[in-house]
């Protein structure tokens, strides 16, 4: 399963969530794989990926109709930021629904 992040700057797993506004790179994670490690490109829509299932915001404020339209399911960051934290939540389903 693909997840993609938008963060401001290539930090590996603790590269940290930002806004849309703000985002420089865009962090995509396969959680299926045995290594967690996010690989990082210029813009979402060019990452190679065939289908990716899920993104994470930073808020219930930012404009998400780009990925509702590409079939991306949207989920918004509680109080956790680096990758390594999102990845847990994600799984522990700790993550919040995009509220519209």
């Amino acid at each position: 399963m693909l997840i993609i992040i938008p963060v401001e700057k290539e930090n590996g797993l603790e590269s940290t969530v930002c806004t849309l506004k703000n985002v420089k790179k865009w962090a995509l994670v396969n959680i299926d794989s045995d290594t967690i490690e996010p690989t990082f490109y210029d813009d979402w829509k060019n990452t190679d990926a065939d289908f990716i299932e899920h993104v994470i915001l930073d808020n219930h404020d930012e404009d998400a109709l780009d990925f509702i339209n590409e079939g991306i399911f949207c989920l918004v960051s509680r109080q956790e930021k680096q990758i390594d934290e999102l990845i847990a939540a994600f799984r522990f389903r700790e993550l919040d629904e995009m509220a519209f």
